[in-house]
């Protein structure tokens, strides 16, 4: 459009009065003018006019019957350049390029200028406008024909409403995130199923779920959803973090949402990777009362402009996901708990009345007949005092195992060679299921030594028990900066997925051990969970589905006031 056109329009909204052509570029609406007096002040209703819709936020566009734009108020004109649209004086604009809420083109009649030429009422027409690398906004268009008005044919009004949209939006996708935190189902695949309705909902390129590991004192990527493959490349290269380093290190250092516009020059990202499409961020810490379990990361293919809604949106969402972290360790304790005291029942029942029957019918022989030979008075002295023994392991075991759970077993730490552990419990395991050990000609760590190898014993023992005869169980030592790792697998049968979850279960024991004859009252890997986790570690177990049961302790290697 050129500069005359916009005051040519103006003065054309009053056709009955006469006028003469205003000069380009001048703002003179014409040398006729016609004027209303308000109170005692004459005011030109052409200059009135332009102070109101100067005055207005909302873009006004007038155009004639041929589609041409005619009248802009800076509104308007900001609009269009920011889509990119020319604005010179030397420049015809006809009709501003907008896309309906599904992202189709409104072009040809369904463009809301088009419907107002044809004569029609305008009235909540949703539309986006795409501007050059920023997220699309979302405008209400409303307007129609005008007549009467000289060469202004129809006049349109486009209202931002991007952020009442917004607010809806993220309002519904806190409460979708909700409800799916809410159901039943295996604790990983809700959280993936979280983190992607959180990425899709709320229009980014792509979101992750990091959590905290202990053990390293690193932060990992658990999942990641993308709405591009293109965006894989540069997020594949981001590995494990320290505390304070990168993105999702800053946001768990700070406890705070970590905002970075731009991804390639800011210090805390530009070294990471390659970001690729990739333009802004949004990291935001997983609470868990004072500390963080992990932190929600969502990623922007266009430039963002920080603000407190979409912060305030995630911060609450992330405050779901850690409550419902924590309701999952809850209810899993309980669980355990539950089964706990089903199997002490059965340890009474059994592990313990089994000694103590044999102990009281051997007393009540021996007190019942005084006379009895030397020979059989000492056999039956002796049953009483291997079945004693039992009961006393039995009993220091469960004592144990409580008190290295409560963490009132005192640890005698220090440097150690933990290749040095596992190659003395290997070497006096039974050497009818002999053992392959692979393992560094050193490892030092920070532990104690009998602990440790209380645990490494256990995990043998069970490696034992179950492995095929004439077959190898295999044990393995490795580590890096941070910390060391032990596995224990054998090509026995795999743990049904029903009792995948329990064997860590105070006096748990499958009932093949039960039904087997095979001796115990579940508490060693109760006792040597207890124990790895009492040193800062984990103890975990490969999934049912794998060809070997492996078990994995991970240590840090270095005390805890070195990290």
């Amino acid at each position: 459009m050129t500069e005359a056109a916009e005051p040519e329009a103006l003065s054309s909204v009053f056709p009955h009065e006469p006028r003469e052509p205003g000069v380009a570029g001048s703002g003179n609406p014409g040398s006729s003018r016609r004027s209303v007096t308000v109170g005692s002040v004459s005011v030109d209703q052409g200059q009135a006019l332009r102070a109101v819709l100067d005055s207005l936020d909302v873009a006004v566009f007038g155009y004639d019957r041929n589609g041409r734009v005619i009248l802009m108020n800076p509104a308007a004109r900001a609009l269009v350049e920011e889509v990119g649209e020319p604005t010179a004086d030397d420049a015809v604009h006809t009709r501003m390029l907008l896309f309906d809420t599904a992202g189709r083109q409104m072009g040809g009649e369904r463009h809301p200028a088009a419907r107002a030429l044809r004569g029609e009422s305008v009235r909540h027409a949703e539309v986006c406008v795409r501007a050059a690398d920023s997220p699309a906004r979302v405008y209400l268009a409303q307007g129609g024909p005008v007549t009467g008005a000289g060469r202004l044919a129809a006049v349109l009004a486009f209202h931002d409403v991007t952020l009442l949209g917004r607010a809806k939006q993220l309002e519904d996708c806190v409460a979708r995130v909700s409800a799916i935190l809410g159901e039943p189902g295996p604790a990983g695949l809700i959280i993936a199923t979280a983190v992607r309705t959180v990425g899709v909902m709320l229009g980014w390129a792509a979101s992750e779920f990091w959590t905290v590991d202990r053990v390293g004192q690193v932060i990992q990527r658990r999942n990641r959803w993308q709405a591009d493959g293109s965006h894989s490349a540069g997020l594949d290269r981001v590995g494990d973090l320290l505390k304070g380093v990168g993105l999702a290190g800053r946001a768990w250092q700070s406890r705070t949402p970590v905002w970075v516009t731009d991804l390639v020059t800011d210090p805390l990202t530009a070294a990471q990777t390659n970001w690729g499409p990739l333009r802004a961020a949004l990291a935001v810490p997983i609470p868990s009362g004072s500390s963080v379990l992990g932190v929600l990361i969502c990623y922007s293919d266009h430039h963002e402009t920080p603000d407190d809604m979409r912060t305030a949106i995630l911060t609450n969402i992330a405050v779901h996901l850690g409550e419902f972290l924590e309701r999952r360790r809850a209810d899993d304790s309980f669980i355990a708990l539950e089964h706990s005291r089903d199997e002490y029942i059965t340890l009474v029942g059994h592990e313990l009345r089994t000694p103590l029957t044999s102990i009281q019918a051997n007393a009540e022989m021996l007190h019942a007949e005084p006379g009895m030979p030397a020979g059989e008075r000492q056999q039956m002295l002796e049953v009483i005092h291997r079945r004693a023994e039992e009961l006393n392991r039995l009993v220091a075991t469960l004592l144990d195992v409580a008190g290295t759970r409560a963490g009132h077993m005192s640890l005698h730490c220090r440097r150690i060679d933990l290749t040095e552990v596992v190659r003395a419990a290997a070497a006096r395991d039974d050497p009818a299921a002999a053992i392959d050990l692979e393992a560094p000609e050193a490892l030092p760590v920070h532990a104690d030594p009998d602990r440790i190898r209380a645990a490494v014993d256990e995990l043998l023992r069970n490696a034992r028990t179950w492995a095929p005869k004439d077959s190898r169980i295999s044990v393995t030592v490795r580590a890096d900066q941070r910390t060391a790792v032990i596995t224990v697998s054998n090509s026995g049968p795999p743990i049904p997925a029903d009792q995948h979850a329990r064997v860590f279960e105070l006096f748990y024991r499958s009932d093949e051990l039960r039904h087997g004859g095979i001796p115990g009252a579940g508490l060693g890997l109760t006792l040597a969970r207890a124990i790895v986790e009492q040193h800062g570690g984990t103890l975990t177990l490969s999934e049912p589905d794998e060809h070997t049961t492996t078990f994995t302790i991970r240590l840090p290697r270095h005390a805890a006031s070195q990290w």
